[in-house]
């Protein structure tokens, strides 16, 4: 009876492997190419548990099979602490304080929109950063009105801490425009930015110049599904599976797949850039694609994840799903140092601001 169950147990936990490994593959292998990969790394945290688990059972029943999920664990170990981080002292090193203090924001802009029917987002959302006094601030779905409250110039007085300063716009409306926009403490010698094909998207840099040394800062916004504020609340509420309509399914399943593909050709183009650039780089932005994606892969790659210096738990920068994700990031050159990383749980848009300090 004891080995007959040490089978069943072995036959359920090779079931888990495949989609494993299609996670693993989904950071490598483009969403043009094969889509449905793409799906498989939202899983990655719950499939990572099951490993630990499995690995725990085999180990009770003295089972050699541990060794399969062990395996797995360490050679996926790089991709666990992407994901997960266990706040740990000492994570804030001393030598890293005073240094480059970086902000990445998606402020809904502003909420000039009002889409949160609460008085005065705007107003708070730079008050906060106000406070925070980050050195550089990227700001994602930043918008700015023609006068008066939230034009440019009433923006950059709130901001008056940091003097310099890019924008860069990809829709414009009757007395509203809005994209990305850089500020910094340390001036801006150059900019430049990309607009992505056949969307709103874009990317924006900026060279800042410190002393002698000259680092480049990218503020990215990629393509999102585009879910309108029905359909989240229709999300947040729907619990029974029997209640979701096969329409429904089919017609988010569509937008995902399509935004997948979108930001696949956007994390090329961004990673082209970023193979380009001469100096050393800063990576900022709302990738809106979680650490296990051929998106956050491909922009990543050879870069370093700041939520690695000081994260907690799944760091999540967008607490507005059942599922929330991490999908705001920090990334910065291999040859600097980051700690004091943070994620703050203000509510003043959709996504939450993230910080950390860099030194060079």
């Amino acid at each position: 009876m004891h080995k007959a169950l040490r089978r069943i147990l072995f036959i359920i936990y090779l079931f888990t492997v495949l989609p494993l490994a299609a996670c693993y593959l989904s950071q490598w292998v483009s969403p043009a190419t094969v889509w449905p990969l793409a799906f498989f790394g939202l899983l990655f945290p719950a499939l990572i548990a099951i490993q630990f688990a499995f690995a725990v059972i085999f180990l009770s029943f003295r089972s050699k099979a541990c060794i399969i999920p062990v395996i797995l664990i360490i050679a996926l170990w790089g991709s666990i602490a992407n994901t997960f981080q266990i706040p740990m002292p000492g994570n804030s090193d001393p030598a890293y304080k005073n240094k480059i203090h970086v902000m990445t924001y998606n402020v809904k802009l502003f909420d000039i929109v009002r889409w949160s029917g609460i008085k005065d987002q705007g107003e708070k959302i730079l008050a906060y950063t106000a406070g925070v006094k980050p050195d550089i601030l990227c700001f994602q779905e930043y918008a700015v009105q023609g006068t008066g409250k939230f034009s440019s110039e009433y923006i950059k007085s709130q901001l008056s801490f940091l003097p310099f300063s890019v924008e860069e716009f990809n829709f414009s409306s009757p007395g509203r425009k809005q994209g990305l926009a850089i500020f910094s403490r340390y001036p801006i010698i150059r900019s430049g930015h990309e607009h992505f094909t056949d969307t709103k998207n874009l990317m924006l840099y900026a060279d800042l110049l410190f002393g002698t040394d000259t680092i480049r800062v990218y503020n990215n916004h990629l393509e999102s599904i585009h879910f309108d504020r029905d359909e989240f609340q229709w999300i947040d509420t729907t619990t029974n599976k029997s209640r979701i309509p096969r329409d429904k399914i089919t017609e988010i399943s569509r937008r995902m797949r399509g935004a997948y593909i979108k930001r696949a050709s956007q994390a090329d183009q961004v990673r082209a850039s970023i193979d380009g650039s001469p100096y050393k780089v800063i990576v900022c932005g709302d990738f809106n694609d979680t650490p296990i994606s051929y998106t956050t892969h491909k922009i990543g790659s050879n870069l370093y994840d700041s939520f690695r210096s000081g994260g907690r738990w799944l760091g999540i920068t967008f607490p507005n799903l059942k599922a929330p994700l991490r999908i705001d990031y920090i990334l910065h050159s291999r040859e600097m140092g980051s700690s004091d990383y943070q994620i703050s749980k203000v509510k003043y848009s959709d996504h939450r601001p993230v910080s950390c300090r860099i030194a060079l």
